[in-house]
């Protein structure tokens, strides 16, 4: 018996020892304020997801201010994320940016710009007709709060879907130069008799449509009222008078109704929005001149100062040492160390094309110095440390069989 009660014993300190052994960490992905709104007269929840590497840096970025905040902000952060962070893409196709979801009070009131309460079909919407006291909202507090607290750009777009993607076309006809670029995802145009798309033609008439750029989707499976108005009515007359501008695009998503949309045009959507966005390779051949000269015209198309990208100097020691010699690839990566001093990937292709050149010293400084920076940024476990530390350990070997 007391074998067994000392065997029972060590089973669980084992077991205690095993479970202590497991270490939890809340993932967070974004953060949630309340501004109490002296336009609207009530608290407003908001919903905030920074960039990657946002307090590593002092770089500014574009506002992505999204509409029904609480049904779609980890959608759009997940897309976001995924097209413009993604450490496997080495050219992301859209900017880093901050992600602004507004949460809803009342959306029948907030994105619709006039007073309808009974729509065809029996719809009722008894507190609708509010939507130019919401922008005021936003113009007046929400973007000065934002503006005043992350380090934003002044380059923000909109998005929204169903009544927000009226409340989005609405605000690009109607207060063009509130935002920078807009993505209305099945807007509601059928709203108030297809009151926008009756409003649309006749601002195409007076030729007073700013172009911005805006993105248009709506799914396949969606017929009735949003077919007419959308696919049918605002799609047609944009494209027939704007089409060959560049500022208007559109989407249809396949297989998708009304209701399961909303992902998939977001992530197209962006993606659209920024198509002129990613540098072609091309332009490698050309070298780190090439490249701003990009990165230069680039930004004055969209009116802030867009420096040269990680992903573009990383790309550009991959093409020199694969096209040109290792000793290009050594002046290459110095480039990039100096234009990116924290990225222990800059110092990890410099260390590598040191040792290939036979520098085993400088090979090895490099390589301890990418993985001091990389400890203060990643898991010591990562891939990355992994692989600095074997190529550490194989150029100190290198070293000690020298001597």
């Amino acid at each position: 018996m007391r074998y067994k009660i000392i065997f029972l014993i060590v089973y669980l300190v084992i077991q205690s020892f095993s479970f202590a052994q497991v270490k939890t960490e809340k993932i967070i992905i974004g953060q949630k304020i309340e501004l109490h709104s002296k336009v609207l007269n009530e608290g407003r929840k908001i919903l905030i997801r920074i960039p990657e590497g946002y307090y590593n840096s002092k770089q500014k970025y574009p506002v992505l201010y999204l509409l029904d905040g609480e049904f779609f902000f980890m959608q759009a952060s997940a897309a976001v994320q995924y097209l413009s962070e993604l450490g496997y893409i080495r050219n992301q196709p859209i900017s880093q940016m901050i992600v602004v979801g507004i949460v809803n009070v009342d959306r029948n009131r907030d994105y619709t710009p006039t007073y309808a309460p009974k729509q065809e079909g029996g719809l009722e919407f008894p507190t609708s007709g509010k939507a130019e006291k919401f922008l005021k909202f936003l113009d007046s507090e929400l973007f000065p709060y934002v503006e005043t607290n992350y380090r934003a750009e002044p380059y923000r777009i909109l998005a929204g879907w169903s009544l927000g993607g009226l409340f989005t076309v609405y605000t690009f006809l109607e207060h063009p130069d509130d935002f920078s670029a807009y993505l209305a995802i099945s807007p509601s145009l059928w709203w108030d008799g297809d009151l926008y798309v009756n409003k649309t033609k006749t601002l195409i008439e007076n030729n007073v449509i700013q172009e911005k750029k805006i993105v248009v989707t709506v799914g396949s499976l969606e017929g009735g009222d949003m077919g007419r108005s959308v696919r049918d009515g605002f799609i047609p007359l944009m494209t027939n008078n704007f089409g060959n501008k560049g500022f208007f695009k559109t989407i249809e998503i396949p297989n998708e109704g009304h209701s399961y949309v909303l992902y998939k045009a977001l992530y197209e959507g962006l993606q659209l929005l920024y198509s002129d966005w990613q540098m072609p390779n091309s332009l490698l051949g050309g070298g780190i001149e090439a490249i701003r000269a990009f990165y230069k015209k680039l930004s004055k198309k969209y009116g802030y100062v867009i420096e040269v990208p990680e992903a573009a100097y990383s790309n550009l020691v991959n093409y020199v040492y694969n096209q040109v010699s290792t000793e290009a690839a050594v002046k290459t990566a110095k480039l990039y160390v100096k234009a990116y001093p924290e990225s222990s990937y800059a110092y990890y292709r410099l260390g590598l094309f040191s040792y290939l050149l036979g520098k085993l010293e400088e090979a090895k400084e490099n390589l301890q110095k990418a993985i001091k920076l990389e400890k203060n940024t990643s898991n010591p476990d990562s891939e990355r440390m992994v692989t600095y530390g074997i190529n550490l350990k194989k150029v100190e070997e290198d070293i000690e069989l020298k001597k």
